[in-house]
């Protein structure tokens, strides 16, 4: 692997996340992929298949992984005007035949065998609307709905990977490949993936690439609860906001608690701090990072847009998130 770190960024949504990956998008020698990739920490993702094959391997358990996987690595990222992955085109971001390609020579090196049969455990699905779409082309020929699955034509016999170290290496070189590949074809040398809840997965991301670098960026909790009232993806009750964020933290604190962070090269920074000040914020970053502080026009952000919620929050529902954020809010280095 090149000698230049990978990196993640993550934090709770609405902390800033986004900000700083259109900051890293800018970086002479980073390339920050289009979007959040997904593929590693999603639940058809590569964690679940990693698991799978290893310490919960059965032989459903394996291959009911591998399908998923596959299907949302040929199907669900490759159809983007379908949901549940709409506007995701790995094929045109990560380099087309290169992608199937590579691809498919690691789905290769997962399967022992396959052979002809029906079980009764496997679901042979239709697509969605598969019924309509028959009567539709019954009276029209010439009708065609797109439809997005992925067909099993076979039954496969999974490897259980015993040396769990076997795969991680596979899965690793796998998606640096991948990601490499496309920092490449922009002429950047290294590459960038932000998901929000990254740093609720440290363990996997450090056992995938142990030299990567993990950027956490933080946000007042009351800022991030106001800002989640506003978002269709949460709920839309202050008090339910508080608990879902209480969810998070809690287990925010719970993996850093079994993850030697000191040993790692971990980068906190307050979202408040980055609009403060952000040239210097930056280049601390990326001296951390042995990397260059060169960056052409990063995108601005003001303390105001932070800090909106001083403003906008009504005193009782500022005390509503202390009661139950409280502990949290302190833990993350701000004030009650």
């Amino acid at each position: 692997m090149d000698t230049l770190p990978r990196i993640f960024i993550g934090g709770v949504g609405r902390s800033g996340t986004t900000i700083l990956y259109d900051a890293m998008r800018t970086h002479e020698q980073v390339y920050a992929l289009p979007k959040e990739m997904r593929l590693l920490l999603d639940p058809d993702g590569l964690i679940n298949l990693v698991d799978a094959l290893t310490y919960r391997y059965s032989v459903i358990q394996a291959r009911e992984a591998k399908y998923r996987f596959e299907r949302l690595m040929k199907v669900y990222f490759t159809t983007p005007d379908q949901a549940p992955y709409r506007s995701y085109d790995f094929p045109a971001w990560l380099g087309g035949d290169y992608y199937w390609n590579r691809l498919d020579e690691f789905l290769a090196a997962l399967v022992d065998a396959k052979y002809e049969a029906r079980l009764n455990e496997i679901v042979y699905e239709r697509p969605e609307g598969w019924v309509s779409s028959f009567f539709k082309n019954l009276k029209n020929p010439g009708y065609r709905e797109k439809t997005a699955f992925l067909e099993r034509k076979y039954v496969e016999v999974i490897k259980y990977f015993p040396d769990r170290q076997e795969l991680i290496a596979l899965a690793r070189q796998f998606i640096d490949d991948l990601f490499l590949h496309a920092a490449r074809q922009h002429g950047k040398q290294t590459w960038c993936e932000k998901t929000p809840h990254n740093h609720l997965n440290l363990d996997f991301l450090w056992e995938l690439f142990p030299e990567s670098a993990v950027i956490l960026i933080k946000r007042d909790p009351r800022g991030v609860a106001l800002s989640l009232l506003k978002q269709h993806w949460a709920p839309h009750d202050l008090e339910e906001v508080c608990l879902y964020l209480r969810n998070v933290y809690q287990r925010w604190f719970d993996v850093r608690s079994r993850v030697d962070v000191e040993r790692r090269c971990f980068i906190e920074i307050k979202l408040e701090d980055l609009a403060e000040a952000q040239e210097d914020v930056l280049q601390q970053v990326m001296s951390r990072l042995g990397l260059s502080p060169v960056f052409i026009n990063p995108p601005q952000i003001k303390p105001e847009r932070v800090n909106y919620w001083r403003q906008e929050m009504a005193p009782s529902d500022i005390q509503l998130v202390n009661r139950l954020l409280g502990p949290y809010i302190e833990r993350i280095g701000y004030t009650v």
